[in-house]
């Protein structure tokens, strides 16, 4: 059986730093997204502006000394609503220090307590506030979102994946595939002829002559159809 975390988690240990960092701020917005009703509003207005601080410094439009206020402000309304909302917070200070402790320590605007804190820690801790939230699987949204922001994902994972999917979920992809190579060539006989018989091919030679047709771009729709289709 398909496991999304562990999926979710071999990813995360080959993405590049810059894609990590900016992955803990985009999963730590959507935790507080998610679990908004939760936070008091001057708890969802802070934490806000302290994950859009963070961000800003990619883009030089803030500075250290601003994020250090953020944080300063974040941290002494951290503890003022239920726990669960302390926990929903803590998801951006992980962000957050993924980001910019070594530069903020750097400028003793720190001192460094989560020196070692990683994308992995940010999604781990995301999926357990979400869980306990909802009780909803957020590592399916983290995954998603990666392969929607990388540049390039391995094409074997699509390849290893497959392998694993079952006859039912092969039968469903199958004609998911063929739908969308023929949104864009609706004369494709190969895809019509799918349609009709869908278990006359393996889902791998479906997958990859819809990529040929397509381009590489379709490998990573082909694998985030896949990956939501475990939750379905």
């Amino acid at each position: 059986m398909i496991s999304v975390p562990k999926v979710l988690e071999q990813q995360l240990r080959t993405a590049d730093s810059l894609l990590g960092k900016v992955l803990s701020l985009d999963y730590a917005v959507h935790v507080h997204e998610v679990c908004h009703e939760e936070l008091t509003p001057e708890q969802q207005d802070l934490s806000a502006i302290y994950l859009r601080t963070a961000k800003a410094l990619f883009d030089g439009e803030a500075s250290m000394t601003a994020l250090a206020d953020a944080s300063s402000a974040h941290a002494k309304i951290r503890i003022s609503g239920s726990r669960l909302a302390e926990e929903i917070m803590w998801v951006g200070v992980l962000a957050v220090s993924v980001c910019w402790q070594r530069e903020l320590v750097r400028e003793g605007l720190s001192r460094g307590e989560l020196k070692n804190v990683t994308v992995k820690t940010v999604a781990a801790e995301a999926q357990n506030v979400v869980r306990l939230f909802s009780g909803a699987r957020e590592a399916t949204w983290q995954l998603v979102h990666l392969l929607e922001t990388a540049d390039r994902v391995d094409p074997q994972v699509l390849v290893n994946l497959i392998d694993e999917v079952s006859a039912e979920q092969a039968a469903f992809l199958k004609v998911e595939y063929a739908k969308h190579a023929l949104a864009r060539h609706p004369d494709a006989r190969y895809f019509l002829a799918v349609l009709d018989d869908p278990d006359r091919l393996p889902l791998a030679v479906v997958a990859r002559q819809a990529q040929h047709m397509m381009g590489p771009a379709e490998a990573i729709w082909q694998l985030i159809t896949l990956v939501v289709s475990i939750e379905q």
